[in-house]
């Protein structure tokens, strides 16, 4: 006796694999072609699980791909919004495994992106920018490495310590000290904060 059988979906525009105990699952028209499936064919329960298993898993990586064409993320981010939709852990760490072999995820790639992208909104010494990027699950060697990397740019640099001050100017009775600890507080170095404030007496 089968395990299981696949049969077209009541809304037609798919089929379901429907086992003869548990919980069936969806096979769109084009997976069905790709596995070189059928209306009415039978499936053992071996056969049943490991075409689960491919299915989630390719479900698993079309959901990463769609978060990752809006922007860049880090692995341990697209990890936790993929648990959120309820695909199997190991599926998540295979599947985020090849789209690292693939190049498509990045850690160091989002930690550079996340911090352009903190400087055009609100400025920050590479300090702070380094222990956001931790929280959010990058190691502290990419994000150090990230920071460097924006950081290189001296001209950008100085422009976001001067971009940071003006924010903290524009509110009322802020003195040289206090305008200092606001910047060391924004992860400005003492050093950077120094040079700045000696540009400005």
């Amino acid at each position: 006796m089968a395990y299981a059988t696949i049969r077209r979906g009541a809304s037609q525009d798919g089929y379901v694999a429907v086992p003869v105990e548990g919980s069936s699952f969806f096979i769109s028209p084009g997976q069905l072609a790709h596995f070189a499936l059928h209306d009415g064919q039978e499936l053992t329960e071996t056969e049943f699980n490991t075409l689960r298993q491919h299915l989630v898993g390719l479900r698993c990586r079309q959901k990463a791909m769609d978060l990752l064409a809006m922007r860049e993320h880090g692995r341990k981010e697209l990890e936790l919004k993929l648990r959120r939709k309820e695909f199997p852990a190991e599926t998540i760490a295979e599947q985020l495994d090849r789209l690292e072999e693939e190049n498509l995820l990045s850690d160091q790639r989002f930690a550079f992106q996340f911090i352009v992208s903190r400087q055009r909104k609100n400025p920050e010494g590479r300090q702070v920018l380094v222990l956001r990027l931790m929280q959010r699950g990058i190691d502290r060697t990419i994000a150090e490495s990230a920071a460097e990397q924006w950081f290189s740019d001296e001209e950008a640099a100085h422009d976001a310590l001067q971009r940071a001050a003006a924010r903290s100017l524009r509110k009322k009775q802020v003195d040289r000290t206090r305008l200092r600890a606001e910047l060391y507080k924004k992860g400005f170095t003492a050093a950077e904060i120094s040079v700045f404030m000696e540009e400005i007496s």
